[in-house]
């Protein structure tokens, strides 16, 4: 049986914007009263404090709703060899992640291209979206329901594309080519997408079946 002995934080930096990972060893956790994770800019990105031998405190700030959350890392939590993400519980704003570093840096990349294609999309059209802030967040938003498997089409597929629009984001199944408009420009906006659990698209074979 192969017991893991290091877990690795990856979190964002406030100051660069950049994540950096650092690793927790199973062996020294205990013997840490306190200990600063620094970004490689020279931020302090959280603090970690050991609270017995199984489990420690990361206190980590939130540049969102500005303030200090103090989260509570077990056993379960720090050795298992899955990705977790790390969230600030009043705005469902993703910290950072705690996991296997391997698999961290898997997720990361693969989300990485993604990602830099949809910022291109919105330097694109800087000059129309009027909310950047509400479009970024819903993106957010988008990602962390698609991962929980909560954006599906009504023809059964679960691979949905995203493109960034001024007014909003559109989504598409790559199946059946259903298409749907998710309004990103208002704080209602916001508040509508944050209530939403999962999103369905509306396939274009029974829509026109309907006509």
């Amino acid at each position: 049986m192969v017991i893991n002995t290091v877990s690795t934080l990856a979190l964002y930096c406030s100051r660069c914007g950049k994540i950096h990972m650092h690793n927790i060893s199973r062996f020294n956790l205990k013997s840490t009263m306190q200990r600063n994770l620094l970004c490689s800019c020279g931020q302090i990105q959280a603090t970690i404090t050991s609270s017995g031998e199984r489990q420690c405190l990361l206190d980590i700030p939130c540049v969102l709703c500005q303030t200090n959350h103090v989260i509570c890392l077990d056993s379960k939590r720090l050795w298992r060899a899955e990705i977790d993400k790390i969230y600030c519980v009043q705005e469902n704003f993703e910290l950072g992640f705690i996991g296997a570093r391997q698999v961290i840096a898997e997720f990361v990349n693969k989300y990485k291209v993604e990602f830099e294609k949809l910022a291109s999309d919105m330097d694109e059209y800087d000059d129309y979206i009027q909310n950047p802030q509400v479009m970024l967040e819903t993106l957010n938003k988008i990602h962390d329901m698609a991962e929980k498997g909560g954006l599906h089409c009504r023809c059964g597929s679960s691979a949905i594309g995203a493109e960034v629009l001024p007014g909003g984001i559109e989504l598409e199944c790559a199946q059946c080519g259903g298409q749907l408009l998710i309004p990103a420009q208002s704080e209602q906006d916001l508040t509508y997408i944050e209530a939403l659990e999962d999103i369905e698209i509306i396939s274009l074979r029974r829509s026109r079946h309907k006509h």
